[in-house]
């Protein structure tokens, strides 16, 4: 009976812990890819959109980034809609709500923070559940809000 007990918590601690998913409002614009609506974020996972019911996206992170079912690297994902300068965890940190570029010129803001990049032409901002990130150079803005439900 013992062993049960012990063999119960092993696979109870075993198990993952669901990721929670937040409502969400986005607009993502770049040269490559256009698209806004209203969906599901589970950060750094997964972010699905849609607009009057009808699926928009469904960008998936993992080893490979898979938009819509089709699966491709975190470098050709940069190329094709983003920028190939950007790191390969660009796309995660930013659906994660987290600093890009390894946190440089990261300064804190009451509930969040501010990167600025005056030399590429980037501002990113994280703030009570929103998130705004604009590449005036590379013509791409990456805009979340978390909605509350």
């Amino acid at each position: 009976m013992r062993w049960l007990i012990v063999l119960a918590m092993i696979l109870v601690g075993c198990t993952k812990q669901p990721v929670p998913t937040t409502s969400v409002a986005v607009v993502f614009k770049s040269p490559a890819f256009k698209v806004a609506g209203s969906g599901f974020l589970q950060k750094g996972r997964r972010l699905q959109l849609y607009s009057a019911s009808t699926p928009l996206l469904d960008l998936r992170l993992g080893k490979r980034v898979c938009l819509n079912g089709q699966c491709i690297s975190y470098e050709m994902f940069n190329k094709k809609f983003l920028s190939p300068s950007y790191p390969l965890t660009f796309i995660k940190n930013i659906l994660s709500f987290r600093p890009i570029f390894g946190g440089r010129h990261k300064s804190s803001l009451d509930g969040g923070f501010e990167q600025r990049f005056e030399d590429l032409g980037i501002i990113y901002t994280v703030h009570k559940g929103s998130l705004i990130f604009n590449d005036a150079k590379n013509h791409i803005l990456i805009k979340i809000k978390e909605i509350d439900g």
